[in-house]
């Protein structure tokens, strides 16, 4: 069956049931269930805060869990969907073959069921910002659009890493390596007040305004600017931010949706 979005819809039913199993599966696989999706952010949090700020001494983006946390919830929706998705095609092999059915269906699944994690994780850092006495304001309505961006940049990726990691074995070992270095390039465990510090006009940096904003191309640096515009440190997201990362997420979206329709006949051969 051809894996484009009519077909997609029309079998909705089994990207339903394969969440519910993925989500199903991975609380059995442990004691605590799905207690552990609020401790895992709450855990992660509480690990970078040791480090930043108690033994380093660092508490410059203070609540800093909530500043850190803003960036590892949606950095790790992402990862975890990209590391997986590069093998579910193999993985399913015998499903594949043994049903027709659009088999898009499989990466995408994947983003909903990490998804629901990202959600667990959301509530542990309202929660905690609570905690932390951050003030809830009107800033917070920024949040939905953010996510809608977030999971079309995620399923894009996903959908083009998981064709293309059929037909490049390799693919998996480098994305290993470039989701590492993604992190640390991307303004997760500092702010972009640092980036405009080091290589900013104030550093006095040829090109400086040039150089800040290709390193806003990233879509995460926008993306954990903006939780942290409606968590951290309440503001509204700049409007040209917000044009950048629309058009990337739909750019990605797409990309991802014509890249493995193009591969999907030719990945069936290769499985």
């Amino acid at each position: 069956m051809i894996s484009n979005w009519s077909n997609l819809v029309a079998r909705r039913d089994l990207i339903r049931e394969l969440v519910l199993s993925d989500l199903k599966t991975t609380a059995a696989e442990t004691k605590l269930g799905w207690l552990w999706w609020l401790l895992d952010p709450l855990i992660m949090m509480a690990i970078y805060w040791v480090f930043i700020v108690i033994i380093f001494g660092r508490d410059k983006y203070a609540p800093y869990p909530i500043f850190i946390g803003c960036a590892l919830l949606p950095w790790k929706h992402f990862s975890s969907c990209t590391s997986r998705a590069v093998k579910v095609l193999r993985s399913q092999a015998s499903l594949i073959k043994s049903a027709p059915f659009p088999t898009m269906a499989l990466p995408l699944s994947l983003v909903f069921s990490q998804f629901a994690y990202f959600l667990f994780g959301l509530i542990a850092l309202f929660l905690t910002a609570i905690l932390f006495g951050v003030p809830v304001t009107a800033k917070l309505i920024q949040i939905p659009l953010l996510i809608i961006l977030q999971l079309a940049l995620v399923a894009g990726t996903a959908m083009a890493v998981s064709c293309v990691g059929v037909l490049m074995r390799d693919l998996e070992t480098f994305l290993a390596h470039a989701l590492r270095v993604g992190w640390y390039l991307s303004p997760g465990i500092y702010g972009i007040d640092l980036v405009e510090k080091k290589f900013g006009p104030s550093a006095g940096a040829a090109h400086g305004d040039l150089w800040v904003g290709l390193y806003m191309l990233n879509p995460f640096a926008i993306l954990f600017s903006g939780y942290r515009a409606a968590l951290h440190d309440p503001q509204w997201l700049e409007l040209h931010h917000w044009g950048i990362l629309g058009l990337e997420a739909a750019v990605v979206l797409a990309a991802g949706y014509f890249l493995y329709q193009h591969y999907d006949r030719r990945v069936i051969k290769f499985i």
